[in-house]
């Protein structure tokens, strides 16, 4: 099998660089190889699908703003043959709260966000209680508000972006990539396991949390682990004024969800590796009491429901990488590590892997800070408070 580009993984992120290719019409034949179409153990459809700007990094809040906007017309721009593209787009905002200490380093990247545009609100703890009066002040030293962003149904998008690129000529092939062949220059095939062989001028890795798997078929060393996260859906039995997507700096994480509401908190002392067993303890000795000390109507909740999916965990620095193999086969493109932003930020990934491909460098937005060749030098750059 022949093509222009081929790219390993068909999950939000690849798709998202098929379609943005092949709406370019100049990327020639795109062929995306996806080892599940059901994606049952995908990093997406296990996500919480939050859109947010709060970041500590420009490049990541400019990323964010992009993906924000992107989703916010994703159901008309992604329409095929008449059909929208539904994600259930809700914006109900993301409130940060800092209450281990971390005041400081909020109030600093609020005046980032604030200067970069971002519709942001400082809150005291008396304007957190006067604004959400079901949040508990207690312990609060700072709260941050972006009242404009989102979440979306991630598995929806994930559809869309894989429909929407087959209808501009992107083909999609089951299978698994079980070698690649290079030489010194350049990898010149995929081998999978049916005993395909996939041809192509340039190569993307999009192989989300299986990313280190394929870089190490080249002699690639990427920094890239799976990280097992466990998310629960529960019900709360007492009235609640709506909420946005909440996160403190002790961790908890949650948003409403249909009648009820989905999130967690994880648990840092889980080894790097694959786990989709559930805790039977979880919830009821860590998850409830976080929620209930900080929404005291939460002591009264019901666990509906439970299930673990994997961060791409970029263990030099949390964020991504992004570009050409600088120094090493610089016809394999990477897009991995997005450690749990990877739907915020995979509209601005596919916009900006195209162009590469395409133009030959980045356009609309330099993501150069993001390249491979930090990785090479041990240069982190990591975002400053809350991740």
């Amino acid at each position: 099998m022949r093509a222009d580009v081929a790219i390993v993984g068909g999950g939000i992120v690849g798709s998202s660089i098929a379609y943005h290719l092949a709406r370019t019409g100049r990327a020639g034949d795109v062929v995306v190889v996806e080892r599940d179409p059901t994606y049952e153990h995908a990093a997406t459809p296990r996500s919480n699908g939050g859109i947010r700007r709060l970041f500590s990094l420009p490049e990541n809040i400019e990323m964010a703003s992009h993906g924000l906007a992107f989703y916010r017309d994703f159901a008309d721009e992604m329409a095929v043959d008449g059909e929208r593209a539904e994600i259930e787009f809700r914006s109900q905002g993301y409130l940060f709260i800092s209450d281990a200490g971390g005041a400081a380093q909020m109030e600093e990247n609020f005046a980032l966000q604030e200067r970069m545009g971002v519709e942001v609100e400082l809150l005291t703890p008396g304007a957190l209680a006067a604004r959400f009066p079901s949040v508990s002040p207690r312990g609060v030293d700072l709260a941050v508000l972006s009242e404009h962003d989102a979440w979306i149904d991630p598995h929806a998008a994930l559809m869309g972006f894989r429909r929407k690129a087959r209808s501009l000529g992107a083909r999609y092939v089951t299978g698994e990539v079980i070698g690649l062949d290079a030489d010194s220059v350049a990898v010149r095939a995929a081998r999978l396991r049916d005993g395909t062989t996939v041809t192509a001028d340039t190569f993307v890795n999009a192989c989300g949390a299986w990313c280190a798997a394929l870089g190490a078929m080249v002699g690639l060393d990427i920094p890239v682990e799976p990280m097992s996260r466990e998310s629960c859906f529960f019900t709360c039995a007492d009235p609640i004024e709506p909420l946005p997507l909440i996160k403190t700096e002790t961790d908890l994480a949650f948003r409403p969800e249909g009648a009820g509401y989905a999130g967690g908190v994880p648990d840092w002392s889980e080894p790097a590796g694959w786990n989709f067993d559930i805790s039977p303890t979880w919830f009821e000795e860590v998850v409830w009491p976080a929620l209930a000390r900080r929404i005291p109507a939460m002591e009264r909740v019901r666990l509906e429901r439970s299930w673990r999916g994997h961060y791409a965990r970029s263990a030099l620095d949390y964020s991504p990488i992004l570009g050409r193999w600088e120094g090493g086969l610089e016809n394999l493109v990477l897009a991995n590590g997005f450690s749990g932003h990877g739907i915020m930020h995979a509209p601005a990934t596919g916009r900006g892997i195209a162009e590469l491909i395409v133009d030959g460098d980045w356009q609309t937005l330099d993501l150069s800070c993001f390249s491979y060749r930090r990785i090479r030098e041990g240069r982190p750059y990591r975002e400053r408070g809350i991740v």
